[in-house]
């Protein structure tokens, strides 16, 4: 009997729970329904206000200032670029923003070593060339010549098979014998 009582106690609990929750659910439906229905309200418009600085007009003479932002350029400009870059071993004293120079003057000198190296370089490159160059000829002669001598060994085998078949034809025909007249 304890166990139908709590049973039936669970039971009504949990319908309780269901139909509170049901409500609940309902309410919240409506709520958004009637919010997304109304209207909008917009606020009132604001009168606009500006506040200026009064000052009593007299005449008077004024200078103006005038502020620019921006940068100036010289009309005359060099740019100096070297053809091979390299670590800067000499600087001339006229070198500067603004500074004159004249026709002839060293301005930078870059250091020479990597030039000369590069310069070494390209001769040893082309000694090797050189010399590829003269193994080739070579090689061609070489090649010439071995050409040439089996040509003459191909020539050879041609008249030593030429031969053979001449012998082999000579072999396989009937010999006729003369007989001298006793």
């Amino acid at each position: 009997m304890r166990f139908l009582r709590h049973s039936l106690t669970g039971l009504f609990l949990a319908a309780l729970t269901a139909a509170l929750l049901l409500y609940a659910g309902q309410m919240v439906i409506a709520a958004v329904q009637t919010r997304m229905n109304a209207e909008p309200r917009k606020p009132p418009a604001r009168e606009r206000i500006f506040a200026v600085n009064l000052v009593t007009a007299e005449l008077q003479r004024i200078a103006p200032e005038l502020t620019a932002f921006g940068r100036i350029e010289s009309r005359r400009t060099l740019e100096l670029r070297s053809a091979q870059g390299g670590r800067i071993t000499q600087l001339s004293e006229q070198f500067e923003e603004g500074g004159s120079v004249r026709a002839g003057e060293i301005l930078v000198q870059v250091d020479p070593s990597d030039a000369q190296a590069a310069k070494e370089q390209a001769e040893v490159d082309m000694q090797d060339a050189r010399a590829e160059e003269r193994d080739a000829g070579r090689d061609l002669i070489l090649a010439n010549d071995e050409l040439e001598a089996t040509q003459a060994q191909a020539q050879l085998r041609v008249r030593a098979h030429q031969r053979q078949l001449d012998l082999q034809r000579a072999a396989s025909a009937p010999q006729l014998r003369l007989r001298r007249p006793s």
